[in-house]
């Protein structure tokens, strides 16, 4: 081919201008193409698999390349009404032939192929041939079969930021997802009710950020469990007194990777300030003893819009000499803030 006839600066260049679907049929022309562009660097800044896709009934991987429309693949064949429309090409993926079809749409291109479920083998080729890992999971569980199946796929490896969206999910379910990860999830969201008992010894509660939208199933047990760094809740269903608890756990305890307990839309009677300070007493900030804002400000606000500014809350220091912050914030926000370095180095 011509192009590979340029020098390397050349066509690297011409390659990475291309939308993904041209550069993935461009590597199904020859081994020696596919080679080269997997010799290319790409910028792909979005990259996983999604069951939040208008239309679809089953998850769908997701890729984006610097510039580009979204490259989406259905985890199910092509509708009927689809089989006729876009153009085809074809491909051999792990040894096998398909006849791919793909359908230019208003975000993106969509690629189904001739073979039913392939979806996996397509997925690992392409992020093989860009030098990718998958990084996030946003899922329904309920529109996944064989849970432990598609979670102990060889690219799942590499995901960091799992996000459930099931309206409600078993217990069952819950546990055979999460448990058959194999590598630790940084990031984790559960929008979902929970039907049945979890058990404490679900690996989420290892997870460093969990967040839940959906709190009437989590237990004492659960928060008392929690091992990871930050956990955040909407709209918790506990009281003070559980709060008040999960506190002198950490005052009484040794965990030094815990960072922070974030609460939003909080239960008025949760939002006893006095009692806080009382229980705990618990200091107005001192300027000499820490910084006003919080110098973990980025990793927090990524997980929840919360303001940085602690200078209106009242401190507590704990035997080993770690500051936390208890703030409570009018109308309904808490935070329990652990100062790991109570002040920046200065560069």
């Amino acid at each position: 081919m011509k192009l590979f006839s340029l020098p390397y600066l050349a066509y690297s260049r011409i390659i990475t201008s291309m939308n993904p679907i041209e550069v993935i049929s461009l590597s199904f022309y020859s081994k020696t193409s596919r080679e080269r562009i997997k010799q290319i660097h790409f910028d792909v800044p979005f990259l996983g698999i999604s069951t939040r896709v208008n239309n679809r009934k089953a998850p769908v991987f997701q890729l984006r390349i610097t510039g580009y429309r979204h490259l989406s693949i259905p985890f199910e064949t092509a509708p009927r009404t689809s089989r006729c429309k876009g153009r085809r090409f074809t491909g051999t993926a792990d040894g096998v032939k398909h006849y791919f079809r793909c359908i230019e749409g208003m975000t993106g291109t969509v690629l189904f192929s001739n073979i039913p479920k392939s979806y996996f083998k397509i997925t690992n080729y392409i992020l093989d041939l860009v030098r990718a890992s998958l990084s996030f999971l946003v899922l329904d569980l309920n529109m996944i079969g064989d849970l432990k199946g598609f979670i102990t796929e060889p690219c799942m490896k590499s995901v960091s930021v799992i996000e459930i969206l099931s309206e409600t999910v078993t217990a069952e379910k819950l546990s055979v997802f999460f448990n058959n990860i194999e590598n630790p999830v940084k990031n984790v969201h559960i929008h979902s009710k929970v039907e049945g008992q979890v058990p404490t010894s679900m690996n989420i509660f290892q997870t460093e950020i969990l967040v839940f939208y959906e709190s009437s199933w989590i237990t004492r047990e659960h928060l008392l469990g929690f091992n990871g760094n930050i956990l955040c809740f909407k709209k918790p269903h506990f009281d003070i007194e559980l709060v008040i608890e999960f506190i002198k756990q950490w005052r009484n305890g040794n965990n030094t990777r815990f960072i922070a307990l974030m609460m939003s839309e909080v239960p008025q009677k949760v939002m006893d300030k006095a009692r806080f300070i009382s229980e705990f007493d618990a200091k107005p900030w001192d300027p000499a003893k820490r910084e006003k804002r919080s110098i973990y400000e980025k990793e927090i606000t990524d997980v929840q819009d919360i303001t940085s500014d602690l200078s209106e809350g009242f401190d507590l220091e704990r035997d080993d000499g770690l500051l936390a912050n208890i703030l409570v914030g009018p109308p309904d926000l808490f935070q329990f803030f652990v100062w790991h370095k109570r002040f920046t180095v200065a560069e």
